[in-house]
């Protein structure tokens, strides 16, 4: 395969039409993402995740940079550019879900090459995925907050004590009350960001590698129900230790949140790369020509 500075001018100019092409298909949708990402700290939360995954698989081993349409790269573009066609035509909303999740492996296959096909697979759902967690956050927030509220509320009750979770105020706020002392559970506190970190680093490990159906299954029930736990045990921890550190609660509230956002994700990482992976059948070299994406080469 030819160095990216090899490519012809022609099959330059080729493909910075094509991204040029996509830039105006796709420009409302990505900059409504990217408002969506910036204005809710949870959304962003988990778009860090879904990056900082991708670097740590790349980073697994080295791969050369292509910047070429192979065969895989082209299918990605073109299934991106055909969903977001239809998207507009028949005005439905998955598929321009569909369409970006395509468009993120097409942009991975683009620059690494058609060896990362499984890894731009998990990418492209995971973004797609991402996409439809920033759409639905303003109808998670209050049942997030709630669910955490109670689940914490068990925690605390394990301790013994009095524990209440009402509402109060106007605008409404959601107390958690433990020994006379209220807590707020606002909207930072619904654990959105650890929960949707969890689901989209899930999707895109499961489908980087070659784990087995039944191991996917659980890993991806499994990732959202430990985000849930630990959210809650996050507010337990709070609750419970807040009493003792003083003027010190904000430097609390950050310490115990970091430490479980990025444990949380650690030990599903950890999960994921236990799980064994399918053997990789042989397949007898082909006869077919040369590959040759939307450039040729």
């Amino acid at each position: 395969m030819r160095r990216p500075f090899e490519q012809t001018v022609t099959e330059w100019l080729i493909s910075l039409a094509a991204w040029a092409g996509v830039g105006l298909l796709f420009w409302r949708a990505l900059w409504w993402l990217a408002d969506a990402t910036i204005a809710r700290e949870q959304v962003a939360h988990a778009a860090v995740v879904l990056v900082f995954g991708l670097v740590f698989l790349l980073r697994e081993r080295v791969y050369p940079v292509v910047l070429r349409f192979g065969r895989g790269a082209t299918g990605f573009f073109f299934g991106a550019c055909g969903a977001a066609m239809l998207a507009g035509i028949f005005r439905e909303p998955l598929l321009m879900l569909v369409a970006l999740g395509a468009l993120a492996g097409a942009v991975l296959l683009f620059v690494y090459g058609d060896d990362l096909l499984r890894v731009a697979t998990g990418l492209g759902l995971a973004f797609s995925g991402f996409t439809l967690l920033a759409i639905v956050f303003p109808l998670a927030d209050w049942p997030l907050r709630l669910l955490a509220g109670r689940m914490a509320m068990w925690f605390l009750g394990i301790f013994g004590g009095t524990v209440e979770l009402g509402l109060a105020g106007q605008p409404t706020r959601l107390l958690l009350v433990s020994a006379g002392r209220p807590f707020e559970v606002a909207t930072e506190c619904n654990g959105f960001g650890i929960i949707s970190g969890c689901i989209l680093l899930s999707l895109l490990l499961v489908f980087s590698r070659r784990v087995r159906l039944v191991d996917n299954i659980i890993v991806l029930v499994l990732a959202p129900l430990l985000g849930l736990i630990s959210n809650a045990l996050r507010i337990f921890l709070i609750v419970l230790l807040a009493p003792h550190v003083g003027d010190h609660y904000a430097l609390l509230h950050e310490a115990v949140g970091i430490s479980l956002f990025f444990g949380t994700l650690s030990l599903l990482w950890w999960l994921v790369s236990g799980l064994p992976e399918r053997a990789v059948r042989e397949n007898p070299p082909s006869r077919k020509g040369p590959d040759r994406g939307l450039v040729g080469g």
